[in-house]
């Protein structure tokens, strides 16, 4: 997601460096000298995908006072009042948005709004937010037929009463073709990765399942805000492995269809623990790699996770070194696994039974393969 860059450079710099095939922009930011078609034009050839964000419907932008600290907000300008001017996505406002992008790309994808939930959570609030977002929803889907609409993301913390949204707002947040997903932790997305993990991944996808189990999911944002013991480079190898690699706490589900992770921002005044460029960038390419060198080692040897592999027949030669790591790294995850099913303090789901299963026959496999003749428990 680009939050800040002084020059487009940087932008595809970021980009080649992460071989990343999707960009996450905002209309009220993002570029030094603000968008134009020029600008725009460049950001939507750069990549297969881009994610278009309106900052109609986001009640933290420019908002003059911030209920939370009670201070007002540096540099904001506007009256006081109970609902800021960005609280409710307005369908005029949104459509001249997304029509200065979807002008030159009408595949765009389209994220209404931004974390409605940060300031108000009563229940006036939510049905008010519910109304404008089906008003703008269905305007936009008319006015921008080829566009694809996710959902706003929500603050996952608990004091941002969040299922109340989904309970009151639940047929209009459908109109959507994806829902929007947005969660962070502190260190990273197991228990097992860090001192502490606030839990949001896995609390973003249980309730996630339960309001919107048949739709499509995208995670607009997504990130690890800890620099100390986790600086940029772990990060992302980090990201990696949960978007491509399924370490995650649960795992990602199948219905999830994307993911970016927040943020690109050179300025360095907004989050700065959340900028990984270029480090970052550089590790997460280089897991990928890993990652696919490793699944092609698997398929070689017949690896499936829906039937015991077959012995690879003859001599196989020299081995890499990697694929023993692979079978140690295989070994680790499968420990772990085995470990949480006995553990009575932790829920083993029917998706961690076939993901046990699967890693044991995909490490049984390769073992078989190098004649270490270990069968899978």
């Amino acid at each position: 997601m680009l939050t800040y860059v002084d020059k487009l450079e940087t932008l595809e710099d970021c980009i080649r460096i992460g071989e990343y095939d999707t960009v996450k922009v905002v209309t009220g930011w993002g570029l030094a000298s603000g968008w134009n078609p020029e600008a725009r034009k460049r950001v939507l050839n750069m990549v297969p995908n881009v994610i278009v964000r309106t900052v109609s419907g986001d009640p933290s932008y420019a908002r003059p006072f911030d209920p939370l600290s009670g201070k007002p907000r540096p540099g904001a300008k506007g009256p006081n009042a109970q609902y800021w001017d960005y609280d409710f996505p307005k369908p005029d406002l949104c459509e001249r948005e997304i029509q200065e992008w979807y002008s030159i790309r009408p595949d765009i994808m389209v994220e209404i709004g931004n974390e409605p939930n940060v300031f108000n959570q009563d229940d006036e609030f939510i049905w008010a937010w519910a109304y404008w977002l089906e008003q703008s929803i269905k305007h936009c889907k008319k006015v921008f037929p080829q566009a694809t609409f996710i959902s706003p993301g929500f603050m996952m913390d608990k004091s941002g009463n969040m299922r109340r949204f989904y309970e009151i707002a639940n047929q209009q947040i459908r109109l959507f073709d994806m829902i929007g997903v947005h969660f962070y932790e502190y260190y990273a997305f197991a228990p097992d990765g860090a001192p502490a993990t606030k839990g949001e991944l896995r609390d973003a996808i249980e309730l996630h399942k339960q309001f919107f189990p048949e739709k499509p999911w995208y995670i607009t944002e997504y990130g690890i805000n800890d620099t100390k013991q986790v600086p940029k480079h772990e990060k992302g190898i980090r990201y990696a492995k949960l978007v491509h690699g399924g370490e995650g706490w649960p795992p990602l589900p199948d219905n999830v269809v994307g993911a970016v992770y927040y943020h690109l921002a050179m300025k360095g005044d907004l989050h700065p623990e959340y900028h990984i460029y270029p480090e970052g960038d550089k590790s997460y390419r280089e897991a990928c790699a890993a990652a696919e060198g490793a699944l092609a080692q698997i398929e070689i040897f017949g690896a499936s996770p829906d039937a015991a592999p077959p012995v690879p027949a003859g001599p196989l030669g020299d081995i890499p070194a990697r694929l023993a790591l692979l079978i140690a790294d295989l070994a680790e995850h499968e420990g772990k696994l085995v470990d949480r099913r006995a553990s009575a303090f932790a829920e083993f789901s029917d998706d961690d039974a076939k993901l046990l299963r699967r890693i044991q026959k995909m490490r049984s496999a390769l073992e078989r393969a190098l004649g270490l003749g270990r069968d899978a428990s």
